[in-house]
């Protein structure tokens, strides 16, 4: 099995090397955990370390502000967008429902929702064509998730999910951590692999976890790891752990973490 490095330093010591290539990957976590920071640093480093284009689609961010807010780790987009190595799309489900015409059925968006998946799914595949892209980010599905009605929304992510397994891209796809911790989200059981990060505050500090809850076809490491960001961007620990080994406690020293990536 050919293997896809995200050349996050650390991570990849976490999944034997890398994804399965053309696998779709859920990246899970809640507001502030990096998942955005995650994504455009598996692209990035994909462009320049790996000469793999990819396309970046965000369903909230304007592309103009996610080129900004990744200057900080000296990440220069518009340069790669510019050498056709790199697009990024807003997709906007909301607007394009719009201008859709609605299902005659007043009790059903069944029709409705169908289309406009299919309109943002065009335009992905389109760009992705374009550029000959092999990685994709998408961020995040959340927002294909506003239906009141949970069947509704299991039919849009089953689509959704099943077109874009079919794009020859190794796809890297985030969504908001769910709420209810007994009840797994249809994209987690849709995915190969589920990633998470998490966020925590301990004794006025904030603590970082990742963990990969799952990953076909690979054997992955199953310790909540510590990671941080960086000025270059997300940084694993891959040797460390954030759980005593005495006591199923947070481990406060772990935490006093600044090194390096040749600390790993």
């Amino acid at each position: 099995m050919t293997r896809v490095a995200t050349g996050i330093p650390g991570f990849d010591d976490l999944i034997e090397g890398g994804f399965i290539e053309n696998d779709v990957l859920l990246l899970i976590g809640g507001p502030g955990a990096g998942k955005s920071t995650f994504g455009a640093q598996y692209l990035h480093e994909g462009i320049v370390n790996y000469n793999e284009p990819g396309v970046y689609v965000t369903f909230e961010e304007t592309p103009a502000r996610i080129m900004r807010n990744m200057w900080r780790y000296g990440w220069d987009l518009e340069r790669l967008i510019k050498e056709n190595k790199l697009r990024i799309i807003r997709a906007e489900p909301i607007a394009y429902g719009r201008y859709i015409e609605k299902n005659k059925d007043p009790n059903s968006n069944k029709e409705t929702d169908d289309t406009t998946i299919e309109t943002i799914l065009r335009q992905i595949y389109s760009s992705l064509q374009e550029i000959g892209a092999k990685r994709l980010f998408i961020d995040s599905i959340t927002s294909l998730k506003i239906s009141p009605d949970p069947v509704n929304v299991r039919h849009i992510i089953l689509e959704f999910f099943k077109n874009v397994e079919n794009f020859d891209c190794t796809t890297l796809i985030t969504s908001e951590v769910s709420k209810d911790h007994e009840h797994f989200s249809v994209e987690e059981y849709l995915a190969e692999g589920v990633i998470c990060l998490q966020v925590y505050r301990i004794a006025g500090e904030r603590i970082r976890s990742i963990e990969i809850l799952k990953m076909r076809g690979v054997k992955h490491d199953e310790v909540l790891r510590p990671y941080v960001m960086t000025e270059q961007g997300i940084l694993v620990y891959s040797s460390q752990s954030v759980i005593g080994k005495e006591a199923d406690v947070f481990s406060k020293d772990m935490f006093n973490l600044r090194g390096k990536a040749d600390d790993i």
